[in-house]
């Protein structure tokens, strides 16, 4: 697309006239005309006096607007059944544990669960869900290096609340760290679940250009 041809787009998106846009720029109306058929070509000055004219930038002049972000199938299948989990962790999160908190204390692996990893899942499954929606809007992604680090950090994040019980159960934590722990745990493991998702979602999508 000419430079001529992305004028011409953006001030009819704008609804201008090439009467008003030569008002703005000080010209006549045969030199917007010129132009837009590519008749002539405007100087680096008219370049950004014409980009401050329509309210873009000289870039977007000289090779046309950016595409508006579509998000893959793929992604929006992966997105539906993310917020279906996320909802689903919601629910389970808010009736669940009242019923079932007497049952999973007086079992071992159930207590374990519960004291350990319950919020930490549902933090987790709530991260995508929410990162995921906000895909759908913007391109999110990572490559290279940033997902290896995004993937190390959600990794520390999935371990600190295991870490920290384990540590307590081994007897070597302090009172105010083992205090802190206890009264916070549920709220911390959220958190950390909300991260982990978060990290991991973007570590796991392409970026837009390979999708």
């Amino acid at each position: 697309m000419t430079i001529g041809n992305n004028i011409k787009k953006l001030r009819t998106a704008q609804g201008l006239t090439q009467d008003q846009l030569a008002e703005r720029l000080f010209v006549t109306r045969q030199t917007i005309s010129s132009w837009e058929r590519s008749a002539s070509h405007p100087s680096l000055e008219q370049l950004e006096a014409i980009a401050a004219a329509l309210g873009e930038d000289v870039m977007t002049l000289l090779y046309g607007p950016k595409p508006k972000y579509q998000p893959s199938r793929k992604r929006v299948i992966l997105v539906v059944v993310l917020l279906a989990l996320a909802a689903t962790a919601l629910e389970l999160g808010a009736v669940v544990p009242p019923q079932v908190e007497g049952w999973v204390m007086r079992r071992k692996p159930g207590w374990l669960f519960y004291m350990v990893a319950f919020r930490l899942v549902e933090g987790l499954l709530l991260g995508l869900g929410i990162v995921g929606a906000a895909s759908l809007h913007w391109p999110l992604g990572l490559k290279g290096k940033e997902k290896r680090r995004c993937l190390i950090a959600a990794l520390v994040c999935l371990l600190v609340s295991p870490a920290l019980f384990a540590w307590i159960r081994l007897g070597h934590c302090p009172y105010p760290i083992f205090a802190f722990w206890m009264y916070s745990y549920e709220g911390l493991e959220l958190l950390l679940g909300l991260a982990a998702g978060t990290l991991l979602f973007l570590a796991g999508m392409p970026t837009k250009r390979t999708e």
